[in-house]
């Protein structure tokens, strides 16, 4: 049996996608997820399902009782009114519906559930967010003398700088090595870590590019794209892999039969 790993949708108040693709109506909002989370979460193993963005979260309660594993994509901008800041120059789009789900959402999963969780990069800041923490609204602009972590005419796998790990870390134990080059897409990023989050990846400028939870269950996020890499670049799989393995671990239906055919 595989486990079933639902991901977060990406959410447009606009209709731009629908038109341009020439299958929408004007002022149609639109939900809907890049392709290569679905291909990285099928080729590590599991069951990939797109959660929708409700108006109600508790309509998702019976599917979050089905899943054995939550990833929350990337995407928007996250509203800074969600850790208590005014909006600064530099700032994006920001869909306050999905914000207003998804912060729902990451407390419902990690303070009702043992679910498996990870977070890419909107992923990784939403947890902060939802825990806490706050975010730099524009490293262009708030952090003028770090490197530039926004590329968004780059190929999608292509590493531009290398970023750190740390030992005795969920991170370390997935890549077995101090140091791997990660491609970057983002101009926000994590300022101060929610609660009981710990940094266990940062860029050479100090930008956190990944966390976890200090508690054994895995709640790993990181800020760079993997799912994009992982299909040109072998070496980043892992992370998906040891996600999608944590969901099994979790699930006892799963579990059961894991242990049989080892018995066997």
């Amino acid at each position: 049996m595989k486990p079933l790993i639902g991901i977060c949708a990406n959410y447009l108040s606009n209709d731009t996608a629908g038109l341009e693709a020439g299958i929408g109506a004007k002022h149609q909002e639109w939900q809907l997820l890049a392709d290569d989370y679905i291909i990285a979460i099928e080729r590590a193993g599991g069951i990939p399902v797109i959660l929708p963005i409700t108006e109600d979260i508790e309509t998702l309660s019976p599917l979050l009782e089905k899943l054995n594993g939550v990833l929350f994509s990337g995407g928007s901008d996250i509203d800074p009114n969600f850790y208590g800041e005014y909006p600064r120059f530099g700032l994006g789009m920001i869909e306050p519906k999905r914000d207003i789900h998804e912060v729902s959402l990451a407390q419902k999963v990690l303070i009702e559930t043992t679910l498996p969780v990870l977070g890419i990069c909107r992923g990784m800041q939403l947890l902060a967010v939802a825990t806490g923490g706050t975010l730099y609204q524009d490293l262009k602009s708030q952090k003028p003398d770090g490197i530039n972590h926004f590329v968004p005419k780059a190929l999608r796998h292509h590493a531009f700088h290398p970023v750190k790990i740390e030992k005795e870390s969920k991170l370390y134990n997935i890549y077995q090595v101090e140091e791997i080059g990660v491609n970057s897409f983002h101009h926000q990023a994590v300022k101060e870590l929610g609660k009981g989050f710990k940094p266990t990846m940062s860029a050479p400028d100090g930008i956190i590019e990944g966390m976890e939870w200090e508690d054994p269950r895995f709640v790993v996020a990181v800020q760079w794209h993997p799912e994009m890499m992982e299909g040109q670049v072998a070496s980043i799989r892992p992370i998906f892999t040891a996600f999608v393995e944590a969901c099994k671990a979790d699930n006892p239906i799963l579990s059961v039969v894991l242990e049989s055919e080892i018995i066997a």
